[in-house]
């Protein structure tokens, strides 16, 4: 049996809505993981982003994991490449972003991972989506509520995306 892990998924260029029902198909399709929930999509406007910036679209996917944390980790950077994304960094437009969030209870930091995410309690456009899945989770380093939080933030700008809206 695997560890219960969160996946925030993010897109602001080109079909926004399809990479991201993409990107959880093929989430549920990699070997040592399955699908056990997803959030509604949300529009949100970008946060610590260029000026200018296109809007986003963004989930959070609850997934059983049996990998370790950098395994995942390598295997949303190679979905991320395959779906068009061409660029990493911070402050940069993508066709797809994916972060991991949370990776049960654990607390691990390396060069190229944090787990808890270090600023998924400060993002609404995470918080919300997260909250709709599970909304009595709570942070494993803090033993807070992320609902609590999420309240406290208040929605900046995160809406529940219409398919059929002009964004």
């Amino acid at each position: 049996m695997g560890e219960i892990v969160y996946l925030s998924l993010g897109s602001n260029l080109g079909d926004r809505q399809a990479c991201l029902d993409k990107a959880t198909a093929r989430l549920s399709q990699m070997i040592g993981l399955t699908l056990l929930g997803e959030s509604s999509t949300y529009y949100s406007t970008p946060i610590d982003c260029a000026v200018n910036c296109p809007e986003f679209l963004n989930k959070v996917v609850k997934l059983e994991c049996t990998l370790k944390p950098v395994q995942l980790l390598d295997n949303t950077e190679r979905l991320e490449k395959a779906l068009g994304r061409t660029e990493k960094g911070f402050n940069v437009d993508r066709v797809i972003d994916i972060d991991i969030i949370l990776f049960g209870n654990r607390n691990f930091k390396n060069e190229r991972l944090e787990i808890p995410h270090p600023r998924m309690a400060q993002r609404a456009f995470v918080l919300i989506p997260l909250c709709e899945i599970d909304p009595d989770l709570t942070d494993p380093q803090t033993k807070t509520s992320f609902a609590e939080r999420a309240k406290q933030l208040g929605d900046q700008g995160v809406t529940l995306y219409k398919e059929n809206a002009d964004v």
